[in-house]
């Protein structure tokens, strides 16, 4: 089953409530996934691109890294959304914590099992939690360092040869790098962080 589908281009409304929040963390973190995996792909297959999304074992593949490469981007995104929210809107460390998992836990509880993910998405959500466990949310994380794991995945995962890979790496990260800037440009117009937290501190979490 693919993802969902994405609507990037139409300006969203701002981010007011964790709802809000949740919504455009996942939305931006496939549009950053998928993005960049196709980009990547044609610009390595030129004219061959239509002819290798014809073969199944490919598709197959791209599928396969379009889920893993999503699933770095979702964390990595969760993590900076929340601590933005938490330094703007002065949250204390276990708020922070708490809302960057419930980032995760919240896109990945409302994803059917994909057939290129039999496994689901426990082992994400885990190692988010022990990621987020271990975090210092009171530091100013750079983007550099909490965005590494979704540009380690977009290499690791798109279905090139290895050793044509080899000289693509820092082309391939800079793509991705330049879609979360964007992605980090258009958030800060939109998030409201101390309406946010508001609405994470009145709302009723287990």
């Amino acid at each position: 089953m693919a993802l969902k589908a994405l609507c990037f281009w139409r300006r969203p409304p701002p981010v007011l409530t964790v709802a809000d929040l949740a919504g455009y963390t996942e939305s931006r973190s496939k549009f950053v996934a998928q993005t960049t995996l196709y980009g990547y792909i044609k610009a390595r297959a030129g004219t061959r691109y239509v002819s290798l999304m014809e073969d199944d074992t490919f598709v197959e593949s791209v599928n396969i890294a379009k889920w893993e490469i999503y699933l770095a981007c979702l964390c990595d995104f969760a993590a900076y959304a929340a601590a933005r929210v938490g330094r703007q809107g002065e949250a204390t460390s276990q708020e922070v914590r708490d809302l960057a998992i419930h980032l995760v836990d919240s896109a990945t509880a409302g994803e059917n099992i994909p057939a290129e993910r039999p496994q689901g998405f426990d082992d994400i959500r885990a190692a988010f939690r022990a990621r987020a466990q271990a975090a210092d949310w009171t530091a100013d994380i750079g983007a550099e360092a909490v965005f590494r794991g979704s540009l380690n995945a977009l290499v690791d995962w798109a279905p090139i040869a290895d050793e044509l890979k080899l000289g693509d790496v820092e082309v391939v990260k800079n793509s991705m790098r330049f879609k979360w800037k964007k992605v980090r440009d258009q958030f800060e117009t939109l998030l409201d962080a101390a309406a946010v937290l508001d609405d994470w501190r009145n709302s009723s979490r287990p």
